[in-house]
């Protein structure tokens, strides 16, 4: 039994070596400049622990995102099944408001979007799960609809990130929310 917690804590230890590394790397560079061995390097472990742990820098990316979501829907799912969309806008700002630096860089920068993208239409997947406003609507028009949702509200994040925040995050929230279900409810 020791034997295996000391293994559970050296596995840790990798693990969150990994994890620093690639943050720092995100914040400070480009997804098509970080390489396993810079990232070994700085995470001071060999190339063949990190393959242990992922077969690839963008496994590495995936499972960032995958931790991001799971907060997410930690965070989406405190909020009753048939909440407004306008609550369901506002977790989606607050929540990503409050991602530290490098979660920031994942969802914006260019060069992640393929990763961030998948994100965010796995985040409408799950919403849609949970609760679908939109089922009247053939499974085509939904596809419509909820691309129309998900692109939009990355691209306003994105926006504002880009603009430096300064739209403070209860405007953003509220204007956001107003186009968006705008938008929405001229289909009813």
């Amino acid at each position: 039994m020791a034997e295996s917690n000391a293994t559970d804590l050296r596995v840790q230890k990798t693990q969150d070596a990994i994890q620093t590394a690639i943050k720092e790397m995100i914040c400070e560079m480009d997804a098509a400049d970080i390489t396993v061995k810079e990232l070994t390097e700085r995470a001071h472990i060999h190339r063949k622990t990190f393959y242990l742990h992922y077969t690839c820098i963008e496994a590495l990316f995936e499972d960032l995102l995958g931790q991001i979501t799971e907060e997410y829907y930690h965070a989406i799912d405190q909020l009753p099944i048939d909440a407004p969309f306008t609550e369901v806008n506002r977790v989606f700002f607050e929540f990503t408001a409050r991602q530290e630096p490098y979660a920031e860089r994942l969802l914006c920068a260019p060069g992640y979007r393929e990763f961030a993208d998948k994100l965010f239409l796995n985040t409408m997947i799950h919403n849609r799960t949970r609760h679908n406003p939109y089922a009247a609507f053939s499974r085509e028009e939904q596809n419509i609809i909820n691309t129309f949702l998900c692109v939009t509200s990355v691209n306003i994040y994105r926006q504002w990130v880009a603009d430096k925040k300064r739209v403070p995050l209860e405007r953003l929230i509220a204007l956001s929310g107003t186009l968006l279900s705008n938008g929405v409810i001229s289909l009813f």
